[in-house]
């Protein structure tokens, strides 16, 4: 892929027409002598982001801001020819040689043309790859592995990986252990959560097994009792006959005990003799030595004979009264025996049988208690498989490792190749420092398979993090491990803290890798860049590698000589 020219709709707008091979060079003059202006907003940088916007970044909301904007960008794949356009205000559509599509369509298609993508593979897409190729705002410039703003670290190693030709399904896997050991430590935690054991009701892990046997032995008699049970459908009426029958019982036995208390007493009063005789009386007074006339003694005996009669009648009274209650007690004793009968035979037939409710509630006892053993068997599982997994995960791990370890031995001329060319690239800015890339076997418990590290000695001096980015991206593109790019897109940030001559190295490595590999190399420079660089070039070199590639001027001087050609402020980063 290279790119050919980027145009808009507005007549305001500069096209930026690219070398189709070589270097292209997109300069920012600084005209005024305001030092409140700058370099920063002529629309160096906007010119990448509109280049993403063409090539189906996400949607932009400053973008909005250019309300009837469309941006056409065309572009070649090998001998083939491409044109795409997107508006400002219907940004999740894009169109491509004339057909609409939505992005993940637009993507898709680049992605099957650009980047020999494995399927399944996480996180490898059109649109993760090619910022490595035109790198975008401030993050883009941090480190040579960092491309994207907030890029998720397992995603970089990916990318980095699969740019280098290395195997990234063994970064998969041991990304996939890791999450799995993150949801053992989760288990873990949960298990030994006192909330998460009293919904499973395992509060005492000791009494677990205990608990399972209690449960298995209550349910085998629930179920016994269950396929045991006879329902009756008269079970609620022969209740309450029986009830009924129960409630006369005992008032029946009620009155047979009065009855019988009235008879005892009867009995007890019929036994009561008078206290004392006439005969008793007179002795009584004879022994006194006191003699009572005959009048008196004729009334004793009138008295006595009164008193005897008084008590004949009460006894016979008595005696009647005794035989009524002893009948009535017969009686009752009759209907006791009777409804005893009826009450043995109904409670019976109820012992025998059941009501639908007390079939149902020993319905439901076995649930709630199947569901107990059911959540106790959870539990006891989980614990099982907690242990089965710590197991396993070490054991997987440690096979990875292994195997990782075996797969570096395979790869060796694919390592030293990467550390080869970034070598030839660094040694053309620094023949005296030690350099390379470096790709070892990461062991550790956590999901970076590959340690992937671009080494220029002493690298923490001024610029080396720029000319490393630069050796890294170069090294990238001519390795053409799993891509179909032929060019590389740098901001003037990367000359941001490089001497001239580190500048001067640049050109002259692009200019050279670009002849030899028909590739295609943009950058954006500023003015004071461009100036400098006569002091560290021939006349002819200037012309041939700086000036003679200006493709594109952009300037402070007026709205009209930035890119847009109108004066708007766009945060578009």
């Amino acid at each position: 892929m290279r790119l050919i020219e980027l145009r808009a709709n507005k007549k305001s707008f500069h096209t930026v027409t690219f070398n189709p091979n070589g270097i292209t060079v997109i300069a920012a003059i600084k005209e005024t002598e305001d030092q409140k202006k700058t370099y920063n907003s002529v629309g160096k940088s906007l010119t990448i982001a509109l280049i993403h916007f063409c090539l189906g970044s996400n949607s932009n909301k400053e973008f909005l801001k250019l309300e009837d904007w469309i941006f056409t960008l065309d572009f070649k794949i090998g001998s083939e020819e491409f044109t795409s356009v997107r508006s400002t205000i219907n940004q999740k559509e894009i169109e491509l040689n004339g057909e609409k599509y939505t992005l993940k369509e637009f993507n898709k298609i680049l992605e099957e043309k650009l980047f020999r993508i494995k399927e399944n593979t996480k996180y490898v897409t059109f649109r993760s790859l090619i910022p490595r190729f035109i790198r975008y705002g401030e993050d883009g410039y941090i480190s040579n592995d960092r491309y994207i703003k907030k890029e998720n670290p397992l995603a970089t190693l990916l990318n980095n990986a699969f740019l280098l030709g290395l195997d990234t399904d063994l970064i998969l896997k041991k990304a996939d252990l890791r999450e799995k050991e993150l949801n053992i430590s989760k288990l873990k935690a949960q298990l030994n959560n006192p909330e998460f054991k009293a919904i499973f009701g395992t509060e005492n892990k000791k009494d677990l097994e205990i608990k399972i046997v209690e449960l298995e032995t209550l349910i085998n008699r629930y179920k016994k009792s269950i396929e045991e049970f006879v329902i009756a459908e008269d079970y609620n009426s022969i209740r309450k006959e029986a009830d009924k029958i129960s409630y006369d019982l005992k008032n029946l036995k009620n009155k047979a005990s009065k009855l019988q208390i009235a008879i005892s007493n009867i009995d007890k009063s019929l036994e009561i003799q008078p206290d004392i005789s006439k005969e008793q009386i007179i002795q009584l007074y004879e022994n006194a030595k006191f003699e009572l006339g005959e009048m008196v003694i004729k009334k004793l005996a009138e008295l006595e004979q009164f008193n005897s009669q008084i008590l004949d009648n009460r006894k016979r009274k008595l005696i009647q009264e005794k035989r009524d209650f002893e009948f009535q007690l017969l009686e009752i004793s009759k209907t006791i025996s009777v409804l005893g009968s009826q009450e043995d035979e109904k409670l019976q037939y109820l012992n025998s049988t059941g009501a639908l409710d007390d079939y149902t509630k020993l319905n439901q006892a076995l649930s709630d208690n199947e569901k107990k053993l059911h959540s106790l068997l959870q539990y006891k599982k989980l614990e099982s498989d907690y242990k089965l997994f710590v197991e396993e995960n070490k054991k997987d791990f440690t096979n990875e490792n292994i195997i990782t370890a075996k797969y570096i031995e395979q790869v060796d001329d694919l390592i030293k190749e990467n550390i080869i060319l970034f070598k030839y690239f660094v040694e053309k800015f620094y023949s005296e420092k030690n350099s390379g890339i470096t790709i070892l076997n990461n062991e550790g418990k956590n999901a970076t398979r590959f340690d992937i590290k671009a080494k220029i000695q002493d690298d923490a001096g001024n610029a080396v993090k720029e000319v490393k980015i630069f050796c890294y991206d170069w090294t990238i593109l001519k390795g053409k491990h799993n891509h179909n790019l032929n060019f590389l897109f740098h901001d003037s940030k990367i000359t941001g803290d490089m001497d001239t001559r580190q500048v001067k190295t640049m050109f002259e490595v692009a200019n050279n890798e670009c002849k030899l590999n028909d590739f295609q190399y943009i950058i954006s420079l500023n003015q004071s860049v461009i100036e400098s660089l006569k002091s560290e070039m021939t006349i002819e070199e200037h012309k041939e590698l700086v000036t003679d590639r200006i493709k594109l001027i952009l300037s402070d001087k007026s709205p009209e000589e930035k890119l847009l050609g109108i004066q708007i402020d766009l945060n578009y980063e």
